[in-house]
């Protein structure tokens, strides 16, 4: 019994989710908002590349494009660890790699649908390089590395305007 004679509850409640970045805002100051939200959500997310991906879901659900995107993005970097850095000792290209890459790729069309001036080169850049190296790796090793190169094509299609000539390729 508390102080007040309601009993304690044994669950506490349940995480109230972040409100979406407002769609409203200018391509500028919505994607600094994207950047910000990123920032305070992905601490929850950490643990393998599929937390961070549900992470992605999520904001994807509720139209959080951008915040979104740089969740699928950090699920790439750390399948580019695991690939590249680690030389696949912990985890192989699989199946499970889809929706994580689709995810990103989603997520990058619905940003530049919604907001095309959105300075979004950065990520767009660095998810070039990680997906260049993780496609040198599975070749390296004879695993197929069509999901990756064909989300380079993809990332080419809907953001002609980032510069990749220069991202490297491992």
């Amino acid at each position: 019994m508390s102080l007040f004679g309601k009993r304690p509850s044994r669950n506490p409640p349940a995480a109230v989710p972040p409100r979406p970045v407002d769609p409203q805002l200018p391509d500028d100051a919505w994607w600094q908002a994207s950047c910000r939200a990123f920032s305070e959500q992905v601490d929850a997310h950490y643990g393998s590349p599929e937390t961070m991906r549900d992470g992605g879901k999520e904001r994807y659900g509720v139209q959080d494009f951008g915040t979104a995107m740089l969740l699928f993005a950090k699920a790439i970097d750390m399948l580019h660890t695991a690939y590249g850095f680690n030389h696949m000792d912990s985890r192989q290209p699989s199946p499970a790699d889809v929706s994580i890459i689709d995810g990103f790729v989603a997520s990058l069309g619905a940003s530049l649908s919604t907001h095309p001036d959105a300075a979004i080169e950065e990520c767009a850049r660095e998810v070039t390089h990680c997906l260049r190296s993780i496609a040198t790796e599975c070749d390296r090793v004879g695993a197929p590395s069509s999901l990756y190169r064909g989300a380079l094509e993809q990332m080419e299609h809907l953001a002609p305007r980032v510069p990749v000539d220069d991202v490297r390729w491992n």
